[in-house]
């Protein structure tokens, strides 16, 4: 069986990254390990959209993003859990938890405790992601010698 860390936030419920995920499923006997850095309210990226301002991703049910942290935080819980039942709708092997507001770090937790084959990072476009600004992908690469995956939301 084929083991997954995927990281994201924002991106979480986005169509690219449940693409890829779909992807691997169908292609041999997967699991999944979601975690989801715990961003502050302050870091949350607005979008411009028809109508106001959206924050990433345009599913997102709050216009101009979190307020506060604790708003952030229960986004991100809402994202994983709808990610975690979406897996188990897919019939795969899944658990996740909110992690460190740092990427680098809240990986290296979710790596302390299990053993992954690759990682998929899915972020905000190049142009206002900071995740890619800091290449997190190929930190993580360097860092943990694991195989990286980097999904690109299109909005």
């Amino acid at each position: 069986m084929r083991r997954y860390l995927v990281v994201a936030n924002q991106t979480l419920g986005g169509r690219e990254l449940r693409e890829e995920i779909r992807k691997r499923v169908s292609a041999e006997k997967s699991s999944f390990y979601v975690v989801v850095p715990n961003t502050s309210a302050a870091h949350y990226h607005v979008v411009p959209a028809a109508g106001g301002f959206v924050p990433m991703p345009s599913m997102a049910t709050s216009y101009g993003g979190p307020e506060t942290d604790e708003e952030a935080t229960e986004e991100a819980r809402e994202r994983l859990s709808r990610m975690l039942a979406h897996l188990a709708e897919l019939g795969v092997p899944a658990e996740g938890s909110l992690g460190s507001a740092q990427p680098l770090e809240a990986i290296e937790q979710a790596l302390k405790d299990r053993e992954v084959d690759e990682v998929i990072v899915a972020t905000l476009p190049k142009r206002v992601s900071r995740w890619l600004g800091s290449d997190l992908p190929h930190q993580v690469e360097r860092r943990f010698g694991l195989p990286v995956t980097t999904i690109v939301s299109r909005k």
